[in-house]
């Protein structure tokens, strides 16, 4: 999707695509939901301005290039915690807002479930328990330990 063009030995990015863009290029069922229309098991969620993506064939539940989230539907409806799913687009939502740190936008979700009241301490443990099989990366840490942070952040009401 992120055209990539090399020109010598540099490398120059073109800009991330719009939901447009990326919905032609992943073809199939996707689509865009517009901003402010997207449900979640009866829940009416929003990212701002920022319309959703669903799109079966993304390889995780979520993605987010700046200006637009990704959701795979297939996966989210795969899911039986109404905790997590809006937590994964909160998460999503969070890299609008805050940008590309995971741990940051792990915050973002926990603390805008807490104020926005779908996450209670027993949401919060369904997401963990979600979390808990992933193995951590160069852009993650693990399930547990984003699971640690994300009580932690849930606990602090000043807002990050």
């Amino acid at each position: 999707m992120l055209t990539t063009i090399f020109i010598g030995a540099s490398v120059v990015s073109a800009a991330p695509p719009t939901p447009e863009e990326y919905v032609g290029e992943a073809g199939g069922d996707a689509r865009i939901v517009p901003a402010g229309e997207l449900t979640i098991d009866g829940n009416k969620v929003a990212c701002g301005r920022r319309p959703t993506v669903l799109d079966s064939k993304l390889d995780d539940y979520g993605a987010a290039y700046p200006g637009f989230l990704i959701l795979n539907p297939k996966y989210m409806g795969a899911l039986k915690s109404t905790a997590v799913k809006l937590w994964i687009h909160a998460h999503e939502c969070g890299h609008q807002f805050r940008g590309p740190d995971e741990e940051t936008a792990d915050c973002f979700a926990v603390q805008r479930g807490r104020r926005q009241g779908w996450l209670t301490e027993e949401g919060l443990d369904e997401v963990c328990k979600f979390m808990a099989p992933a193995k951590g990366d160069n852009m993650h840490f693990t399930g547990t330990q984003r699971c640690q942070a994300m009580k932690e952040c849930y606990a602090d009401r000043s807002v990050r």
